[in-house]
């Protein structure tokens, strides 16, 4: 069970939220920051000055550096797939990072793809570029950034011009993790962070993070704030940020006009049984889970392969689906089977003893906002979700490039909108995905403990039914930290 723990608080952490803080998801007698009724932004306590470094973020520092020190023989950057600084990230710690480029539209808009994960539960990270009409490119969520990266990037920069803008269009870590890195190695680019970023345990200066001094600039909040090329090329808009108590979540998007694309970072994927291109160098993680125990010895087939992808997208949006048993610590141990599967010295924690095919097939085939979005994060701020989802929906797109799972989507703003409708009370319209609820059992677990502990706000009643409008922005909580508040929805 404890290896599963570690699986699902690091993934929590990626939005800022701290399972370590609630005790095992057992509610617990605490004071509570986010009761139902709370109107007013309420201030996020942090350690003095929040651009100064704190004794304990002193400390912190320094058990990363000698983290890093230590693993400096690790860092060394041999192979054009391998990327120095793996060790050091608070997931997805895996040194090779293989980088697919797909062009989307010929001349105008291409996307990179490595993978990212912890636990060999290994998905989709993506970036996309896009050719300013002025001259020059936009990044839009960067990734690793690796010697073969460089390269694919590059030979669009050597026919297009350079790299003007790097836009950060997500606070989550595995977002923000690479982006410092991949901004350095662009002196010209001016950085544009989303609103409400963090760190954790606390929060540091952007220029901690390896966002350059200077040029790194924070996401305007309206056309009118925007560089000129922005606004003659896309559309843009952001979700919150919306503040809990470790984190926060927000996000960007971006539509490019001519060729009627919409840019997400993640509140949307779509999931289907196409295992992408990714792994096709490393099938390792599909492999490894491809199994139902320990004892299985699996051949790499076309159809093991798809049954693994469908297991790593369960976990991935789930963290423990409703199909799996989970062993004690001590039993996994003595279990283990390094000459079946040496990933993670042969140790298969769990068991799959349920329907993993039904699960998956009720989130395929449509535009998904991801269960945990669903369950912890954006049912916090329901209002304020679906106004921004509804404006989106008004720009005419005809494709959406998410940063993760599947590539190229083609659905419009009806159905970005409709993707959205787990906020009202009468759910996602028939013919789109719907979780399965038994597979929800860890998040509203988690949701509990959660809320107890005061790390995220009790969820306000959803849209569409005896509640108003205005009841229901009353019993929304809007926090702040470091004088970014929470937006509040008008009346």
């Amino acid at each position: 069970m404890e290896i599963l723990r570690l699986l699902s608080s690091s993934l929590l952490l990626l939005l800022g939220l701290n399972l370590n803080s609630v005790g095992a998801f057992v509610p617990h007698p605490t004071n509570h920051r986010g009761q139902l009724g709370a109107v007013e932004a309420t201030p996020v306590e942090e350690d003095g000055d929040p651009n100064s470094v704190s004794r304990r973020q002193a400390a912190e520092l320094t058990f990363a550096a000698v983290g890093l020190g230590i693993s400096f023989l690790g860092t060394r950057e041999v192979d054009p797939q391998d990327y120095g600084l793996w060790g050091i990230l608070p997931v997805g710690t895996y040194k090779k990072k293989k980088t697919i480029r797909e062009t989307i539209v010929p001349g105008k808009l291409w996307t990179f793809d490595q993978k990212f994960g912890i636990l060999d539960v290994q998905v989709p990270l993506r970036m996309t570029i896009v050719k300013l009409s002025d001259g020059g490119l936009f990044v839009y969520d960067p990734i690793a950034a690796t010697a073969e990266c460089l390269e694919l990037v590059n030979e669009i920069v050597k026919e297009h011009g350079p790299i003007r803008h790097i836009v950060l269009g997500s606070v989550a870590l595995e977002h923000k993790a690479y982006s410092g890195v991949f901004a350095q190695k662009f002196p010209e680019a001016t950085i544009w962070l989303q609103k409400g970023q963090y760190s954790f345990p606390s929060n540091l200066p952007d220029s901690f993070l390896g966002f350059p001094v200077g040029r790194t600039k924070s996401m305007p909040s309206s056309p009118e704030e925007a560089p000129p090329e922005w606004n003659k090329d896309f559309d843009f808009l952001s979700l919150g940020p919306f503040i809990s108590r470790d984190g926060a979540f927000g996000e960007t998007v971006f539509f490019h006009r001519d060729t009627k694309t919409l840019l997400v970072t993640d509140t949307t994927v779509e999931v289907n049984e196409e295992v992408p291109p990714i792994y096709d160098a490393d099938p390792a993680p599909l492999i490894y889970h491809a199994r139902d125990t320990v004892t299985d010895n699996v051949p790499d087939t076309p159809e093991v392969r798809k049954k693994g992808w469908r297991r790593i997208v369960l976990f991935a949006l789930y963290f423990n689906p409703a199909g799996i048993m989970v062993k004690d610590v001590d039993v996994a141990l003595k279990e283990r089977r390094p000459d079946i599967n040496s990933d993670f010295l042969g140790i298969y924690p769990w068991d799959w003893v349920g329907d993993d095919i039904a699960s998956f097939k009720a989130i395929s085939g449509g535009p998904l906002v991801a269960p945990i979005l669903q369950s912890l994060l954006l049912n916090r701020f329901p209002v304020e979700s679906l106004d921004f989802a509804e404006k989106v929906s008004k720009w005419p797109f005809e494709r959406i490039i998410p940063a993760h799972l599947k590539n190229n989507l083609k659905y419009t703003g009806k159905d970005y909108l409709n993707s959205f409708k787990f906020l009202t009370t009468s759910g996602v319209p028939a013919g789109y995905p719907k979780p399965v609820e038994a597979d929800f059992k860890l998040l509203r677990d988690a949701e509990v403990g959660l809320v107890e502990s005061g790390a995220i706000a009790e969820a306000p009643p959803l849209v569409g039914g005896e509640y108003s409008r205005e009841e229901i922005i009353a019993r929304t909580l809007y926090r702040c930290r470091d004088g970014i508040c929470a937006p509040k929805a008008p009346l």
